[in-house]
This record gives C-alpha cells, structure tokens and sequence, in this order.
C-alpha cells in the first residue's frame, strides 16, 4: 500500500482509531480541511498519487472537527505536521481555525486555501498563525503538491533540530552535573590534602609545619598592630621511659591523649599542635605571658590529674615566653625551649618562664 489513507466514517466511529499504531517518528500527518467534499476528494487523490507511506492524512469538513482531531491526536502523543484548510467555511473560518491551531501546536506547518480577493484572512493568518503559505482557488495540483513536499520537510528539519537541540541541552546539563560533582570531588580532595599537610597523623593536631607558620603571622600580625601573643612549649616528662617500659603503642596513645586535654584545655583562638616527638607547642594569641602562663598551668594541671591507660600518671613540663619587639620565629621558640629546659631541670612537672 503506497499511501497510508484514512476513510472517512462518521467521526464518533472514527476517533477511536485515529492513526492508531502509527510511528510518530517515521511519518507526518497532514490534515486537510474543507466543507466541500469535492475539494477533499480531489486532495484524496493528488496525495495518493504523490506520495508514500511516510504521510499520513486525515480529513475534516470544519473547523471544529479539525480541532477536536488534533485534541485526539495530542492526547494520543502525536503531531500534526501540516494542515490545509480552506478560508471560507460555515462555522469557523480558515484564519480562525489556523491561530487557534497555531496555539496548540506552534510547530505545525501551516497553508491556506483560499478563493477570496480579500486578504484580511490571510494577513491575521500570517501574523498570528505564522502561514507558511497561501494558494489561490481552484489550485493548480503540481502547486500543491510541491508546496506539501516543502512544508513538510520544513517541518521535519524543524522537528529535528528541535531533538537535536534538546539532545544537545540534555548532554550539556549531564556534562555540567559531571563537571560540577568531579569539581566538588576536586574541592574536598584539595581541602582533605591541605588538611592532611598542616596536620599530625597520630594526634590530629597541627605539625610543626603549620605551627612555625602560624607563629610567622602573629610576628607580622604584632609587628605591623602592637598586639603581643604567647607561645608555651610543652614536654613529656620521662617519655622514653614510657616507651622502654610499655612499648611504642602505649606511647602513643599517651601522646594522643594528651592531644585531647589540649584540646579541651585552650581557647578556640589558640593554636596546638605536636611540635617533634613528645614535644607540643601552643601559641596563644592576643595573649600576655601571664596569659600564657595560666594556660600552660591548666594544661599541666589536667595531664597530672589524668589517668593514661596502661601507665596510669604522666606529667608534663612547659615553658612559656611572650613576644618582645624583634624576635623571630628562632628567638621566640628559642625562649620557650630555654624556659622548658629550666622546667625540667627544676624537678619537672612545672612551668617556667613567667618572669623572664
């Protein structure tokens, strides 16, 4: 069968089938529509001559009809292609029933048949229903039918353009939706290793690295403001002892609980971290000594009273020092080391520096 042709029964007996199990894809569905039957049959004919089975036609004898078709076929999910109608019919005119096609189905390729020398119609039809073209009565057969060739290959490089475009947005936002989750990925990534880099594996506090920068800004910081900052340097008392006598594991663990009295023991603007080995350093800012002093104090205070699985009491040894106009990162830490040292040699389990 050349041509796929739908008879026309009574609508009611019609509409239940229309175009059903047809591909919306491999085909288009012109309506023609017309209150002369003569004029539909001629239509009839030319389209079964010329062309195959990639057009599907359907025909209406007025414009409601025409609108209650393309209601069914919508529902049914499909399109008209191309309508044809007539200009002067009872009821609705062409032009009327053209716009309102046109606000159903803006894509649909629109042409108008018309014997009238008056163009109103067809001027409403070109500004509000985007008219493709319009044909004089009586028509001439190759017109039409060159004309239906080119208004629906129109219609499907506009039909095709329009997937393609989708297809393209629809590639583009799962680009986009890739790019965006590799770069948040990237972004936690980044912010794990700059974590990773600033801090100490076995106590989650800062490393030495981090610190010594720290300390760098506050030295700017009190040079280029006047306001002073503290530093306190702690060390475990008889660490080695702890290792020989219990091993290295158990040393540890006493290093990260230590790490956690610091923690609860400073203030939110403090800085600690584990300076080498069982050595910790607090750099206290905005502080005075005597500040500074309290909170090596505290820390000191909470390690003794702590009880460290496996070693039971461990003490700890800190000297504290201030910033003075000069110093650098060497003679500030240089100062607190001296003021541990003293610490140490005192008996342990104490801090120095306070008056130096």
């Amino acid at each position: 069968m050349p041509f796929a042709l739908l008879s026309k029964p009574p609508y009611c007996a019609r509409k239940r089938r229309c175009c059903e199990g047809l591909a919306i894809d491999d085909t288009s569905i012109i309506l023609c529509v017309d209150d002369d039957s003569t004029v539909l049959s001629a239509l009839r004919s030319m389209f079964a001559n010329h062309f195959g089975p990639e057009l599907i036609v359907e025909f209406a004898e007025s414009g409601e009809e025409a609108l209650e078709i393309e209601a069914e076929l919508r529902e049914q999910g499909k399109e008209i292609g191309l309508v044809i109608s007539d200009f002067i019919m009872p009821g609705m005119r062409g032009d009327e029933l053209l716009v309102r096609l046109h606000e159903r189905s803006p894509r649909t390729v629109k042409i108008l048949l018309t014997g009238q020398s008056d163009l109103s119609g067809v001027k409403r039809a070109i500004n509000e229903a985007d008219l493709y073209r319009f044909l004089e009565k009586p028509f001439i057969n190759d017109d039409i039918v060159l004309t239906v060739r080119a208004a629906v290959r129109a219609y499907r490089q506009e039909r095709d353009l329009i997937r393609q475009n989708e297809a393209l947005r629809a590639m583009n936002a799962e680009l986009e939706s890739v790019v965006a989750a590799r770069t948040r990925e990237l972004v936690e990534k980044n912010r794990m290793l700059e974590v990773l880099s600033v801090t100490d594996k076995l106590t989650g506090l800062y490393n030495r690295r981090k610190l010594d920068a720290v300390v760098e800004e506050e030295l700017v910081r009190s040079r280029r403001y006047a306001v002073g900052f503290a530093v306190v340097l702690l060390d475990v008392d008889h660490f080695k002892r702890i290792n020989d006598t219990h091993g290295h594991l158990v040393g540890d663990s006493v290093l990260a609980g230590i790490a956690e009295l610091l923690r609860e023991g400073t203030r939110e603007a403090d800085a600690v971290g584990r300076y080498g080995g069982e050595e910790f350093l607090i750099v206290c800012r905005h502080a005075t000594r005597d500040a500074g002093h309290a909170t090596a104090e505290k820390v000191r205070a909470c390690v003794e009273a702590h009880e460290f699985p496996d070693v039971g009491a461990v003490t700890v040894s800190a000297g504290v020092t201030a910033y003075r106009h000069g110093d650098t990162l060497a003679s500030l830490v240089g100062r607190a080391d001296a003021a541990l040292y003293r610490a140490k040699a005192a008996g342990r389990n104490r801090v120095e520096g306070k008056h130096d």
